[in-house]
């Protein structure tokens, strides 16, 4: 059913917004993408970029123009080997070959994303308008990303100006009136840059699935009645600012980035699950970056980036569905701050030196109830980390990465929790990291690589500390971090930009997993846990004609510990695949279909216990015309079989969903 004082606010939004830029264009523009913040890009420094694993996947911002994605986590979920899920709290996750958030690196713009006290992000509040791309390197990643990227690291690279002046816009709505717009204009005057940028989003509800059957709980109440899914409502605004300045090989910059987003929480559909009436009135990011560099000698190049990001957020907890009287309402007012500091240094025109010294202060303070006293934690993680890149021959590359990395968890404030139980929970750990890797170009178009590398990721606040009031001291044991030796090995084929194809195996063994038995426990090491899979990719295209995507990925997870009853890790499907194909006609009309088949996965319950969540598959659908003004319109359907599919029980996802766009470039 449409909302009709939405549809009113979205076609002044389209009037006032959309239509001045259209009837503006009259001549056709070459479209000049923004350039890549190369200053905020971890990886690319000195002359040559960094040797990569062959399993790295780069999305620009024509792609998720294209696909109109309205998040970051809208924008990886065609990435081969990437698993999505969203459950009880509305919290998008995604999951690198069966890691899931918590043990994946987010960067933006070279510096850590993530909330302190869980250790990740909700990506699906993380918006696109000031990114230039986004890249997904599962595994194997290089040791100078530093500590927490086991699965694998996302990194956001947000926009920077070229030569000329860029713009553009992007307005969608779709048939229950929710609706999405970003803006981004950036432009150079001498060796002065800016670039400005900012989004919308909003929604009354989105539209269960017509096959979606009503559920009602034990007394007869009614869960969930199908048509907008309950309590599912959410709007958000976002801004985001760069301005930089480049004279002799030098670039400073300061950039910023601020969040704010109100999102209701669907109830659980199934009435064996916890029934909570949840919502999150308040949840805002901001993040702010002071970058440099400079060339010291013609062969010596020093980066430093310093960064402060803040998070917060207001949890609220209702007695009964009419989300009027209050359990209780929990807040977090978290920040971090760091400095991330990197060298590269081309003494030979084939050998690279790097080198990168990083410092990052987490802080959380949260309190459970409104009149509820702040509790305070706050831990330091250092690193020291170098790799040597080496060349002998022009067919064989190899890297060689060593680190040292610290947790140094420094101190926890007005919690009701004994000093012994502290003291005997933490313990500062030091540890080394080290990678190899090898590339062999067999000709310009073959390439092979292997890679092993031992990587450490660090228990979190929430992992350290949850329920450690409810268990006596000498009963409490140290958390140590996850250990984990990665092997890769991987197989590539470019011809030019019409055909790729890329292959990778991997297997990686992890020591020290962190779990716990159910969600009143500790968390604790189990002994063992092992990844192994394969993954294949495809492109092809040109510019008209024929166009496709195609990868699947074959995964298996599991709990290697002696004794374990269920084997299976949460939420990773034996098989995945993705595909999109496409025509590209000559008049600027362009037709995509996209493809999704997810087989079964394992969750657990409260207790343990196990449940199977079911396969299932999507359909999408996106017909394009652009016009030489710079101007496209879009229609896209979500879900085009309208199939009621769910990735956590009790947590079913849109049904159909039509939406309509228009963009314009320049």
């Amino acid at each position: 059913m449409f909302h009709h004082q939405s549809i009113l606010k979205l076609s002044l939004f389209f009037l006032f917004i959309v239509f001045p830029f259209v009837v503006g264009a009259e001549d056709e523009s070459d479209d000049e993408d923004p350039l890549l913040f190369d200053l905020g890009q971890i990886e690319v420094v000195g002359e040559r970029d960094l040797f990569e694993p062959t399993a790295t996947t780069r999305i620009r911002v024509e792609e998720f123009d294209r696909q109109l994605d309205e998040s970051v986590h809208d924008a990886v979920q065609r990435v081969p080997g990437l698993i999505l899920t969203v459950g009880d709290k509305n919290e998008p996750q995604i999951l690198i070959r069966g890691f899931n958030q918590e043990r994946i690196l987010i960067l933006y713009d070279g510096v850590p994303l993530s909330a302190p006290y869980y250790g990740d992000v909700d990506t699906s509040e993380l918006p696109l308008e000031n990114l230039a791309a986004i890249k997904v390197v599962r595994g194997n990643a290089s040791v100078l990303y530093g500590p927490n990227a086991l699965g694998g690291v996302v990194s956001l690279i947000s926009s920077k100006p070229a030569s000329e002046p860029n713009f553009r816009l992007l307005t969608i709505i779709d048939q229950e009136a929710n609706y999405a717009a970003r803006l981004s204009h950036g432009a150079r005057v001498g060796a002065f840059y800016y670039q400005l940028s900012a989004g919308l989003r909003g929604s009354d509800g989105w539209h269960l699935s017509e096959d979606f059957e009503k559920t009602y709980n034990e007394d007869g109440t009614v869960l969930e009645d199908g048509a907008v899914r309950e309590h599912s409502a959410y709007n958000q605004w976002s801004a985001g600012f760069k301005c930089g300045w480049e004279w002799d090989k030098r670039e400073i910059s300061f950039s910023a980035s601020y969040a704010d987003a109100m999102k209701e929480i669907p109830p659980t559909t199934n009435p064996e699950l916890s029934i909570r009436y949840w919502d999150f009135p308040e949840w805002k990011k901001y993040t702010g970056i002071l970058a440099g560099r400079s060339f010291i000698t013609e062969n010596v190049e020093i980066r430093a980036n310093l960064f402060y990001h803040k998070y917060d957020n207001v949890l609220r907890n209702y007695k009964d569905s009419a989300y009027e009287e209050l359990k209780w309402e929990s807040t977090y007012d978290d920040y971090s701050t760091g400095l991330v500091t990197r060298l590269s240094w081309l003494p030979a025109e084939n050998f690279i030196i790097r080198g990168s010294i990083n410092g990052v202060l987490d802080n959380h303070r949260s309190k459970s109830d409104v009149e509820a006293p702040w509790e305070e934690y706050e831990a330091y993680t250092y690193s020291f980390l170098s790799e040597i890149e080496w060349q002998p021959v022009t067919l064989l590359t190899m890297q060689l990465g060593l680190g040292w990395e610290i947790y140094d968890f420094n101190t926890l404030n007005n919690v009701a929790v004994a000093a012994e139980s502290i003291s005997n929970r933490t313990e500062n750990i030091e540890d080394l990291t080290a990678s190899f890797a090898l590339e062999i170009s067999l000709n310009k178009n073959n390439k092979l690589t292997a890679a092993v590398a031992k990587k450490n990721r660090f228990p979190t606040m929430h992992q350290l500390f949850s329920n450690i009031e409810e268990v006596k001291p000498e009963e409490i044991t140290t958390l140590n971090p996850e250990q984990a030796i990665e092997y890769a090995v991987g197989y590539s084929f470019e011809l030019e930009t019409e055909f790729v194809f890329g292959a990778t195996g991997f297997y990686y063994d992890v020591e020290e997993l962190i779990q716990r038995l159910h969600r009143d426990a500790l968390y604790a090491n189990i002994e063992e846990a092992a990844f192994r899979g394969f993954e294949i990719w495809s492109y092809y295209g040109k510019t008209h004609g024929f166009q496709g995507h195609l990868s699947y990925t074959y995964l298996k997870a599991t709990n290697e510990t002696t004794g374990v009853t269920h084997r299976e890790l949460p939420y990773v499907p034996d098989h995945l695949l993705h595909l999109d194909l496409g025509y590209q006609f000559t008049f600027g009309t362009s037709l995509f279909v996209g493809f999704t088949q997810r087989s079964e996965v394992i969750e657990y319950d409260y207790d343990n216990n196990p449940i199977d969540i079911p396969a299932y598959s999507s359909w999408d659908l996106t017909l394009r015309h652009s016009f030489q003004i710079g101007l496209s319109v879009i229609l896209q359907a979500q879900n085009l079989l309208d199939e009621n599919y769910y990735q956590e029980l009790g947590y079913e996802l849109p049904g159909r969903n039509i939406k309509l766009a228009v963009q314009y470039k320049l």
